[in-house]
């Protein structure tokens, strides 16, 4: 962590959100909106960060503490997943009714279906992705990702804005076989490199608070393959936080990706899945998009 010297306030309109720059020697958490080739430092009293835990903390959640600084280069190719190490990544399965029924079931869970993941899964928002050798069924998976802003355990539904930041988007890139290797779904959801998230955190009281309703798309080399809204969720994000901090303690910067809409790429006839050279998008309104170019995996 470093120390500038020049702030100013931070207008968070137009999505505006908190990115991850590779900037100099390392990264740092900038001030950016979707597709500009410039940001801002993000600055907690003045410090620097190089990653988004660690500023959530400091600022206490509050957006108000948070104040741009001098200004860098942040292109497309220079941003990493807008959090770096999460201390927890829970993933939400069957949490969009048409998904569910795509998957051959009438209806879903009666409570949060979670599994894990860990921050050698994340991948930058416009990275291109190896796609492991050990698997041809590579699938696709949109989703919006919560980042919690504060320390909370057993919160109330009523409560939840009080610890939610904001959200970004994610890729939830699957390997199918590996999935279904067991009922438990780790295998194949937990590979490394494999879930893009970002491009920007937009704090959630420019997205709707915790009901937010936002058009959600997935497209596979031009075509839309996945298309909904965030408020089609079977458990919306105050339900989930809920659920899940009876469960445990949420702490800044961990991240919640709430669940794909239908149109994945396994249950369609015939299969669309990744293959070398496709190229998968994440659009959300408000957030805007993350694109990655998948490309076979390098031997060491």
């Amino acid at each position: 962590m470093m120390t500038a010297a020049h702030t100013s306030p931070v207008d968070w309109t137009d999505g505006l959100g908190l990115a991850r720059v590779l900037h100099g020697s390392g990264p740092v958490v900038a001030l950016r909106r979707d597709g500009a080739a410039k940001a801002r430092l993000a600055l907690v009293d003045k410090d620097v960060f190089d990653d988004l835990p660690a500023l959530l903390e400091a600022a206490g959640g509050d957006l108000a503490a948070i104040e741009a600084g001098a200004v860098i280069d942040a292109p497309d190719h220079q941003l990493l997943s807008p959090v770096g190490r999460p201390g927890k990544v829970i993933c939400i399965g069957q949490n969009y009714l048409a998904h569910v029924h795509e998957g051959g079931r009438e209806t879903g869970p009666a409570h949060p279906d979670l599994f894990p993941k860990w921050h050698t899964s994340l991948a930058a928002p416009f990275a291109d992705v190896a796609l492991p050798p050990e698997s041809d069924q590579i699938d696709y998976e949109s989703e919006l990702a919560v980042v919690i802003g504060t320390r909370g355990r057993r919160i109330a539904p009523e409560d939840a804005e009080s610890i939610i930041f904001g959200y970004t988007a994610a890729n939830d890139v699957s390997v199918r076989d590996f999935q279904f290797h067991t009922t438990q779904r780790v295998a194949g959801k937990a590979w490394d490199g494999l879930t893009p998230l970002g491009p920007v955190v937009v704090p959630a009281a420019q997205l709707g608070g915790v009901q937010p309703d936002l058009a959600i798309t997935g497209t596979l080399d031009g075509e839309v393959l996945q298309d909904d809204r965030t408020s089609s969720l079977l458990f919306g994000v105050p339900k989930l936080l809920a659920y899940i901090t009876t469960v445990m303690t949420l702490e800044p910067g961990d991240l919640i990706l709430t669940g794909t809409p239908s149109g994945v790429g396994f249950v369609r006839e015939p299969k669309v899945l990744l293959r070398e050279g496709s190229e998968f998008e994440v659009r959300i309104e408000g957030i805007g998009a993350l694109r990655n170019r998948f490309v076979a995996e390098k031997a060491e």
